[in-house]
């Protein structure tokens, strides 16, 4: 039963009918009420051992960390209002998020979850095609006229309600579901194969009614690691290095492709950063959760890592990192270490835990442009990505060590690309900067 009220919570984080499709639910705690009875369902189901708590695995205390550090973000600069605002608004995520870790042990939740993903993007690309094709989507919702790089006329951009009711959000979602449509069906075949490009070819017609630039990065991203993914799975840490230096070095090439406002992101970023260096206690403990308002003139960060550095500090964002870092390297070790089985299960694990490292990274791309720091599909991917090694190890001869080390992973490899993630970052918006100005 828990596994079907988080199943419930996840549709309703996709769709939020309330907005749009029953209104007349609008200001209920819908969601609050489904995790209390998720809450009830896993306390039974722990207590007749049909569930086991994940104690033992890291994340669950890096998620009370991160929530602790979100509250001390506000604590340090005495913001009472900030800190009561904060503690139930990350709370929900964090906890919601620990649930995920109860009841995803087994192959079939994780299978579940991701043909979730792939039937509301599919709803989602639907929709923003009917809007192109018919001038209406789903409630006879219009796209709006923008204006876009590189065009002289406006153009129609679709979007969807709730937290995709932005063009860009929605093209981040959809392509992050893309790679989930390869792991729909258990076993691997041409029939498979075949099913997921045809589904892939609705959500890019999906992605490519948005015109959203940060759709096509996350999409990018998509199929740079997809493509790695065929090559021997060693390679795949030096790859992946290849191509984060390789997106650097594109920095100063994007301007062309950038427009004013773009350029005002760039600006608020340089700024952001200036403030995260101007003193010790921000560069520790950040600004406040939902105070880079202060840096940007009450407009959005637009970038999701300098958006958690700038206000958690150095402590929130190790905490926030971590937890993404641990799921990219805990589903590497698992392709590594099921690279022998001839198990359907354990072939159908492997295979999924590269394509959730290309989910992950579709989203973490364009999340580069957006302010998606906080959002509960970012924490969906990362319980589905830190269970792996869990249910990998099941599948692991007796004896076979653990996959994951905290003291050799999260103090030793974690904190050294915590560290290079933001100096990383950092580099980054120097160089856009500087090519603004040339």
């Amino acid at each position: 039963m828990t596994f079907f009220f988080t199943s419930i919570f996840i549709f309703l984080v996709f769709w939020r009918p309330q907005e749009w499709l029953l209104p007349w639910m609008f200001g209920w705690p819908v969601l609050d009420v489904v995790v209390f009875m998720a809450l009830l369902a896993l306390i039974i189901e722990v207590d007749q051992g049909r569930v086991h708590f994940p104690k033992q695995r890291s994340q669950i205390f890096l998620l009370l960390g991160l929530w602790v550090a979100s509250i001390m973000s506000h604590v340090v600069h005495t913001y009472f209002a900030g800190m009561v605002e904060t503690i139930p608004e990350v709370f929900k995520i964090c906890f919601f998020t620990v649930l995920l870790f109860c009841i995803l042990d087994r192959p079939g939740h994780l299978r579940a979850l991701a043909i979730m993903f792939v039937l509301m993007s599919c709803v989602m690309s639907v929709h923003a095609i009917m809007q192109q094709k018919l001038g209406y989507g789903f409630m006879g919702l219009e796209p709006f006229l923008d204006v876009r790089p590189g065009r002289a006329d406006p153009v129609l951009r679709s979007y969807f309600f709730g937290i995709f009711s932005d063009p860009n959000d929605l093209a981040q979602i959809i392509a992050t579901s893309i790679p989930f449509t390869f792991v729909m069906t258990r076993r691997n075949s041409f029939l498979s194969i075949l099913f997921g490009c045809a589904i892939t070819c609705l959500l890019v017609f999906g992605i490519i009614a948005t015109y959203s630039r940060s759709g096509l990065v996350a999409l990018a991203g998509v199929t740079a690691v997809i493509m790695i993914l065929v090559l021997p799975v060693r390679w795949m840490p030096f790859l992946m290095a290849g191509l984060f230096a390789g997106a650097l070095a594109l920095c100063p090439l994007s301007i062309a492709q950038l427009d004013i406002s773009a350029h005002d992101r760039v600006v608020f970023w340089g700024m952001a950063n200036q403030v995260f260096i101007a003193s010790p206690l921000n560069f520790i403990f950040g600004i406040g959760h939902g105070m880079f308002w202060q840096v940007a003139s009450s407009r959005a960060a637009h970038n999701a890592f300098v958006s958690c550095y700038t206000e958690l500090g150095v402590f929130g964002y190790w905490f926030w990192f971590i937890l993404i870092f641990m799921g990219v390297m805990g589903a590497w070790r698992v392709r590594i270490s099921l690279k022998e089985v001839r198990g359907v299960d354990e072939m159908w694990i492997r295979r999924f835990a590269g394509i959730c490292i290309a989910a992950i990274i579709g989203f973490l791309s364009s999340a580069y442009f957006l302010s998606r720091a906080f959002i509960y599909p970012l924490f969906f991917l990362v319980a589905m990505l830190g269970s792996l090694p869990r249910i990998a190890e099941k599948y692991l001869s007796e004896g076979h060590p653990a996959l994951i080390s905290p003291a050799r992973d999260i103090w030793g490899y974690g904190s050294i690309a915590t560290v290079i993630s933001i100096i990383y970052i950092y580099i980054s918006i120097i160089l856009l900067n500087r090519a603004f100005y040339v």
